[in-house]
């Protein structure tokens, strides 16, 4: 047997494991999207599953399972059939206390405004803190250079999976398309209402 076919029903176990414990993980900034699949009492665990997953693999299989997560439940990566108007889309915390946070206006299905963030508990943001800056330089992006970028693309493009990886920022873009996609749910469920 090949490898992969080990490969899949080992991943789809511990997904299985990770919803159902992301079921008792507290994350208040998704209780709004819940109703976008509101027959699956166990979608928000997926949702908090995923950003763990974000934050702890290679974005090589996170990227795949969050297409598989996009694919399953049919989730929003453009502003087509959102109602206008302004939304926050944000992550739980990650384990350097942080959340990724975006703000979408939404005019006439585009997105016609972003600003994309990861901000601390105390409210600060890596893109204007000088010293995160100055210290992730070395890797060769920084949020302050990043972001912009990482926005400046969507309001092309409009589709958050055909937004490009900026050097030295490749996490940050899986969770800014995590942040966005929180932000089409919530477009997406105004529109239905």
């Amino acid at each position: 047997m090949k490898r992969d076919t080990y490969y899949q029903p080992a991943l789809l176990l511990l997904l299985s494991f990770l919803w159902i414990a992301g079921c008792c993980q507290p994350s208040d900034s998704l209780d709004e999207v819940k109703q976008f699949k509101a027959d699956d009492k166990y979608f928000k665990s997926a949702l908090v599953s995923l950003h763990f997953l974000i934050e702890t693999l290679p974005t090589v299989q996170s990227d795949s399972i969050f297409l598989q997560l996009i694919n399953s439940y049919q989730l929003p990566i453009d502003a087509q059939g959102a109602a206008d108007g302004l939304y926050t889309g944000e992550s739980p915390y990650d384990a350097f206390d942080y959340k990724h946070v975006v703000e979408l206006t939404i005019s006439d299905g585009k997105i016609t405004a972003i600003d994309y963030n990861e901000v601390n508990k105390e409210g600060s943001g890596k893109e204007e803190d000088e010293q995160y800056n100055i210290d992730m330089s070395v890797t060769g992006g920084k949020p302050a250079d990043a972001y912009p970028k990482m926005e400046q693309q969507l309001l092309k493009v409009q589709n958050m999976l055909d937004v490009d990886a900026v050097s030295g920022a490749t996490y940050s873009l899986s969770r800014f398309r995590y942040a966005v996609m929180v932000a089409l749910m919530k477009a997406n469920l105004k529109e239905q209402a």
